[in-house]
């Protein structure tokens, strides 16, 4: 992380902005916060070095109050429109600059409506944020770190000394100079002013989404198919399913399905042909609504949010990372890091949070009320799905090399069939969504065509898991995270409800084979 830059009114928002740059830079270094004009020296230029700092930062927060829209100076006039006004200044740089911003609100502020901001702050409406308040500091914080990428940086932020109280920021490294002179001596006297609610009043930081319009919902109908233990299709079943679609271009758009929330039993039996240890123990698990894309994320949509953000927040993306090209077909060849880091940018386009589903909302989404090892019934065929049915664990190729293989994570596979159903094809490559039917819940290849990406890290069992749906996150910040759904070159025992994979969160996998799908919780 190069820097982060804090923005502010000393009339609003002065406190919040010491303390807040006090405590990221326990994360970060006192060399990588730049706060307002007393980080400048004497003599120069306030223009230059404001364009200087904005040159070399990845993140800029801009605390807004209350009044900022509305405030007035000495002599009456809008402060707004104001040159004068440098939050202002420093928002609409930042805005050109592509450097993402996070307004942070202060003061029980709240987002000012498109309409009333001047036309090179017009952006900042649409942005993701989060909100000043008054309680859970410490914990906010760190979920503000994680947000910006701070995580693996190596500065441990100091135990909490007591209830209520914040903690006191850990030294800065020997010999550092920090971009901001007055810290030192402010520090202390910043933090105790926030503690005694002067201007602060312990401020806590909570994520915060600024909402666009409320999605419009329409109805879809659709005939799902089901199968009995030998394959043979069963009469066709109508449903019907909500979504709406999020405009990422003119032509591109993201259909999401509306996942109505409940229980269920997570996992697989111990009866379950072909199932693995790892798929257990079973265990209710109650997760809350959400919606989910009704497909894996296809190239096209890929392009559109790589390119319309092309400032990273994290990762650089590669707008044309795919194996299989073709702008209908999923995105794949993409690893975990990446998956994440385009959740982030769809987040900003949309002006809802977007992210990777947690494992439970997956396996849920997949089953769609169904609890044997496939959605469609006791077993599968390749005319319901796009997986291996030739035979063996893995089928394909991989930088020209044959990677056909019985053994698949040190299980051998013979048939491409499971259980008692039939033998089938072996395409070789992905395909588009909405060439098999969709499953109960109004969703496409939940079986099959690429793996689809969790948030969960990978953990041998369920016996510590969460059962409120949530994301299992117990493990080590790089460690591998899970894999869901097997793919087209995959034995249809991998593609089951319930089977899990791993990888590390920078590996893309074998060509051609891992994308994602994602979730928005309104």
């Amino acid at each position: 992380m190069s820097g982060i830059f804090i923005s502010y009114r000393r009339e609003d928002s002065e406190g919040q902005a010491r303390a807040l740059s006090i405590e990221v830079a326990r994360y970060v270094g006192e060399d990588s916060v730049f706060l307002d004009v007393d980080s400048i020296s004497l003599g120069r230029d306030f223009r230059q070095a404001l364009h200087e700092r904005l040159e070399t930062c990845d993140a800029f927060l801009a605390l807004i109050g209350p009044g900022w829209l509305d405030a007035k100076d000495q002599a009456g006039k809008r402060r707004l429109d104001d040159l004068n006004d440098y939050l202002r200044q420093e928002i609409a740089v930042a805005l050109v600059r592509n450097i993402p911003v996070t307004p942070v609100l202060v003061q029980g502020a709240t987002m000012p409506a498109p309409e009333r901001l001047p036309e090179d702050l017009k952006e900042l409406a649409f942005r993701n944020g989060f909100e000043l308040s008054h309680t859970r500091w410490h914990s906010d914080v760190r979920e503000l770190a994680h947000r910006l990428g701070l995580d693996a940086v190596q500065v441990t932020p100091a135990e909490t000394p007591g209830k209520g109280a914040p903690a006191q920021p850990s030294p800065p490294p020997s010999g550092s100079k920090g971009w901001v002179t007055r810290r030192r001596a402010l520090g202390a006297a910043a933090i105790a002013v926030a503690a005694a609610g002067v201007g602060v009043a312990a401020p806590s930081i909570r994520r915060w989404l600024f909402r666009p319009a409320k999605p419009s919902l329409r109805s879809v109908s659709f005939d799902y198919a089901t199968v009995d233990a030998k394959g043979t299709r069963l009469p066709t079943e109508k449903a019907a399913a909500y979504l709406f679609t999020e405009a990422l271009t003119s032509d591109v758009g993201l259909d999401m399905v509306a996942i109505p929330g409940g229980t269920f039993l997570m996992g697989s039996p111990i009866y379950e042909p072909e199932r693995r240890p790892n798929e257990g123990p079973q265990r209710q698990v109650t997760v809350k609504p959400f919606f989910i894309s009704a497909s894996p994320i296809t190239q096209a949509q890929w392009v559109a949010v790589a390119t319309a953000r092309p400032a990273k927040t994290s990762y650089a993306l590669q707008p044309f990372p795919s194996f299989f090209k073709g702008d209908v077909l999923p995105v794949e060849s993409v690893t975990w890091n990446e998956a994440d880091e385009f959740c982030r940018r769809l987040s900003e386009i949309a002006g809802r949070g977007y992210r990777l589903p947690s494992e439970a909302e997956w396996e849920y989404a997949c089953r769609a009320g169904t609890t044997g090892p496939f959605n469609v019934g006791p077993t599968i065929t390749t005319e319901l799905a796009n997986y291996c049915g030739a035979g063996g664990a893995v089928c394909g190729d991989n930088n020209g090399r044959s990677i056909a293989s019985d053994v698949y994570d040190g299980v051998t596979y013979g048939s491409g069939a499971y259980d008692q159903g039939p033998t089938g094809k072996f395409r070789g490559t992905t395909t588009t969504p909405g060439t098999f039917p969709r499953n109960r819940f109004g969703l496409y290849d939940m079986h099959g065509n690429v793996w689809e990406y969790c948030l969960d890290r990978a953990s041998v069992n369920y016996a510590d898991s969460p059962s409120d749906g949530s994301a299992n996150l117990s493990g080590p910040p790089d460690g591998e995270r899970v894999l869901r759904g097997g793919s087209w070159s995959h034995n249809p025992a991998i593609c089951r409800s319930a089977y899990r994979d791993f990888i590390a969160p920078d590996n893309p996998g074998w060509q051609g084979r891992i994308g994602l799908r994602v979730v928005c919780v309104l």
